[in-house]
């Protein structure tokens, strides 16, 4: 501060002023003579947006504008790791992705499931986002066998895709001991039942003939 010959008011809107590296205060003061001033402000909320901070010295003023980054609510991409071999109607959920690349709240919608935003509730109905929080999708896996179904969550412009495929039918006979089956076990069984109806006719026929 130039031009002054005696201590002068000083004041500050939409901000808050130090003099001379000193701490920053929103309340009106004096200044002299030489010493160095800095304003500073909060930017908006809102993207796309200036605010000013006017600081005031006797009776001359200036303004600190300060206008934010337009709004950017395409996120960097992200992927979910598809499953494999699930069991049929089974709850699936999967992996944790973090949403960056963006500085505003972002729309978040999905479709074939359910999306949770930090660990909350899953929900389908569609929300926002914003940088730095995580997402997690899930979904029920199809009745049927070898099938795929698929859970797509969509932010901002951002598509990815979460795949969960059932296992494939379990059909013929089980190994029992690495080498008898089911099939042969039942072989065995019916084997052995017609041996003792044998043996039980040929005791019968022993008996009458004596």
């Amino acid at each position: 501060i130039n031009g002054i010959t005696a201590a002068t008011p000083i004041s500050v809107t939409g901000g808050e002023y130090s003099i001379g590296g000193g701490a920053f205060t929103a309340v009106a003061g004096t200044v002299t003579n030489g010493q160095s001033v800095t304003v500073r402000q909060t930017s908006s909320a809102t993207p796309a947006t200036a605010t000013v901070a006017t600081l005031t010295v006797g009776d001359v003023s200036d303004g600190f504008s300060v206008t934010t980054a337009t709004a950017d609510t395409t996120p960097n991409a992200f992927s979910f790791v598809d499953v494999t071999n699930v069991a049929v109607s089974t709850v699936s959920t999967s992996n944790t992705v973090t949403i960056a690349g963006i500085n505003t709240a972002t729309p978040i919608s999905v479709t074939g499931g359910t999306y949770s935003i930090n660990g909350g509730a899953f929900t389908a109905v569609a929300g926002t986002v914003t940088s730095g929080q995580t997402v997690a999708v899930r979904q029920t896996s199809s009745a049927a066998f070898a099938t795929a179904t698929n859970t797509v969550l969509t932010v901002g412009g951002v598509v990815d895709t979460y795949t969960v495929t059932t296992a494939a039918e379990v059909t013929g006979s089980i190994e029992i001991n690495g080498s008898s089956s089911v099939d042969g076990m039942m072989l065995g069984l019916l084997g052995l039942l017609a041996a003792l109806v044998g043996r039980g006719a040929a005791r019968r026929r022993k008996i009458a003939g004596a």
